[in-house]
């Protein structure tokens, strides 16, 4: 029994801590691990902190980035499209100075015909006309002309040829006067494009440098514009769609007339043949005839998923204060289809669209341009002509994009971005 109890005491006086030393240790050693958690978790803290202000000065960064790229399109189209328009000056320029060569030549035959006709009347008119008069009174050969006209001196049979010469000059004066307001305009508009030429090479140092910037701090940057070279593309192969899909409108036409017309032929002559064979028969034969699919309205949504952001005004937080389109969101690869149809004039990789397609419409003569864009794939090619309903490719989150959605467009006429303004967009929604 006593030795029961001392076992009990010892183990009482080992576990109550009898050893006032190793206690005091103990405490300490405990203590310096809570200080040092609590130093740790505060250094945590202060990187979490610093980190989550880095990410927000980043997203600050590439917002502003984002917004200059937006500018910048804005530029890099406004000089694509007055290029465009100096081209189209200089080709009607040229035109017209054709066009004055061939009245000038024309003027000139009819002046040796006139003068030969007037040689004749003169020698034939006796001396009811005074010659000297008309002759060393006018400004020139067509002032002289045209006083014979006014004294009615002129014969009848000659009356045409006189008039047709009045005509040419009158063509010849309108054209000049063409000439010289085009070639006026000309000079505005290299004057207008060499001021927004050097907006633009401005406007791409400061990106330049903003983007070399946060190269230096390891951040990874993968905007990229639609180039100038791009744009310029885009407009020409704009032209070509546009034409190629009226070509295709009158070739589909004719065909369908033709088709009719066969088809006219064939049912009157089995109806000839019915009523040989038939004769004083009631009964009568016909033929079918193949009724083409329902059309979807003007323009068909190209996609379904939920609509995440609309046309309109925009708060400018990525980069611009104009929304030009439809925002549709869905899973990567919701097929994509055509709104109407119309001839591909743009379809892959191209600045902040990403992965896209562009195509020409043409409807009851005004032409109307669909964009497409942010696609993970495009399973049509430039040039090719697409059916309302055909599928162009998959939804996806490529280009200037935060997820996976379809960036829709329409433009009435051919495309023109603007990022603080409508431009030449329409709100899709209005026609679905």
């Amino acid at each position: 029994m006593k030795k029961f109890a001392a076992t009990v005491t010892l183990g009482a006086l080992l576990i109550g801590g009898t050893s006032p030393t190793y206690a005091a240790s103990l405490t300490e050693k405990q203590k310096k691990v809570q200080e040092q958690r609590q130093k740790n978790s505060s250094e945590q803290s202060k990187a979490n902190s610093s980190i989550q202000s880095r990410e927000q000065a980043i997203s600050k960064e590439q917002q502003e980035i984002n917004k200059l790229d937006a500018e910048l399109q804005d530029v890099i189209n406004d000089v694509a499209q007055k290029k465009a328009e100096i081209r189209a000056t200089e080709e009607k320029i040229q035109k017209l100075q054709e066009q004055i060569k061939k009245y000038e030549a024309k003027m000139k035959a009819q002046e040796e015909l006139m003068k030969d006709r007037m040689a004749t009347m003169q020698k034939n008119g006796g001396s009811s006309v005074n010659w000297a008069e008309f002759i060393f009174g006018s400004k020139d050969f067509g002032d002289l002309i045209t006083r014979m006209i006014t004294a009615g001196t002129i014969q009848e049979n000659d009356q045409q040829i006189f008039e047709e010469y009045e005509a040419t000059k009158e063509k010849l004066a309108k054209a000049q006067a063409e000439l010289k307001a085009e070639r006026d305009s000309l000079v505005k508009q290299k004057e207008e494009l060499e001021k927004r030429q050097k907006e633009l090479d401005q406007k791409m140092k400061e990106r330049a440098a903003k983007i070399k910037k946060l190269e230096a701090e390891k951040v990874k940057f993968e905007s990229k514009l639609m180039s100038l070279q791009e744009m310029e593309d885009t407009l020409k192969a704009q032209e070509q769609a546009i034409q190629a899909e009226i070509e295709a409108q009158r070739r589909a036409e004719e065909e369908a007339r033709r088709a009719a017309a066969e088809a006219a032929a064939a049912k009157k002559q089995q109806s000839a043949s019915s009523n040989s064979n038939n004769s004083g028969s009631s009964a009568s034969v016909s033929t079918p005839v193949a009724s083409a699919p329902a059309s979807g309205g003007m323009f068909q949504r190209p996609a379904s998923g939920r609509l995440s952001q609309g046309w309109g005004a925009a708060s400018g937080a990525n980069g611009y204060s104009f929304h030009n389109g439809l925002d549709i969101a869905g899973p990567v690869g919701t097929p994509i289809y055509a709104a109407q149809t119309g001839t591909v004039l743009r379809a892959g990789w191209g600045g902040a669209y990403g992965n896209h397609v562009m195509i020409a419409h043409v409807i009851n003569g005004q032409v109307w341009t669909t964009v497409y864009a942010h696609m993970s794939s495009v399973s049509v090619k430039a040039g090719q002509r697409v059916s309302q309903g055909q599928n162009l490719g998959g939804m996806g989150s490529t280009g200037n994009s935060t997820g996976s959605h379809l960036h829709f467009e329409i433009h009435r006429g051919g495309y023109s971005y603007s990022s603080s303004s409508a431009g030449s967009t329409v709100n899709p929604a209005s026609f679905f």
